[in-house]
């Protein structure tokens, strides 16, 4: 177990895809190496992602060391270990069917909705994605999308960038109504307000017990800002967000240079 007084870093918070997870899933062998000794030591792993619980745990081992995994921005805490949902805050059904009229009047825009029983896209956002779920999913068209509680939202564009569409919903009143924040390029994720990643994870090291500056935390895009601004030590990820190596304590290495892992033993919390 690794000695609480030879470190002043007591958990340990990542994002997932572009941080620490590459295309198709993978996980390098020194992440998850990174990822056994953490848990071996006694330092909490926690992820905070906009990905869905089955999202998680499609990642196989690397999810079974993760003492909380923070879903859908901060919408969702479960435990993997346990499967108990810790907390989860659903976005109002007149909201989702406001941000369907939204899209239907917003011509190249698609969008899906991460409902608490499944996750429904519609056939634009499909096409804009570019490739179907490696989750349970349904096609669902925008009349019926609204038909369920919902951890989440997300439009898709084919032209206007995410902080252009921002723009757009918040001329549009949905900036008071939800926390509109981004992960990947001509996308929006839409969850309740006041839910972003730094209310997830203080809720996650509150039931863990850990203070949010006793944390290390890894990102690379600007749905992970405030989670930054929460916790004392913060890493901006490869080739990451602008806005986010600005914000960042420190930067490492991407995902194919295994930035995580370098960085943990950097900070004395494993070995290479």
């Amino acid at each position: 177990m690794l000695n609480a007084g030879m470190t002043q870093w007591r958990a340990v918070v990542t994002d997932l895809d572009g941080t620490v997870v590459g295309s198709d899933d993978v996980i390098s062998p020194a992440t998850l190496n990174a990822a056994a000794q953490l848990r071996h030591r006694g330092v909490p792993l926690l992820a905070a992602t906009a990905r869905t619980r089955n999202g998680v745990l499609r990642l196989g081992a690397f999810a079974g060391h993760l003492a909380v995994a923070v879903c859908h921005g901060g919408a969702l805490g479960w435990s993997p270990e346990t499967g108990r949902t810790l907390w989860q805050r659903t976005l109002p059904g007149d909201d989702l069917r406001d941000l369907a009229g939204f899209v239907r009047a917003l011509p190249g825009a698609g969008m899906a909705v991460f409902g608490v029983a499944s996750w429904d896209l519609t056939p634009e956002y499909l096409e804009l994605r570019g490739r179907t779920p490696a989750e349970p999913w349904r096609p669902v068209g925008l009349d019926d999308i609204a038909d369920q509680p919902a951890y989440g939202a997300a439009i898709r564009h084919a032209v206007l960038t995410s902080d252009e569409l921002i723009a757009r919903l918040a001329e549009a009143g949905f900036a008071e109504r939800a926390t509109l924040t981004y992960s990947a390029p001509r996308m929006v994720e839409i969850v309740p307000p006041g839910v972003d990643k730094a209310a997830g994870v203080s809720r996650a090291l509150d039931w863990l017990g850990v203070a949010p500056a006793h944390t290390v935390a890894f990102g690379d895009m600007p749905n992970d800002l405030s989670m930054f601004a929460l916790v004392g030590h913060s890493v901006a990820i490869g080739e990451a967000h602008p806005a986010v190596r600005a914000a960042a304590t420190v930067r490492a290495p991407g995902v194919a240079d295994d930035g995580f892992a370098h960085h943990l033993a950097a900070l004395g919390l494993i070995t290479l």
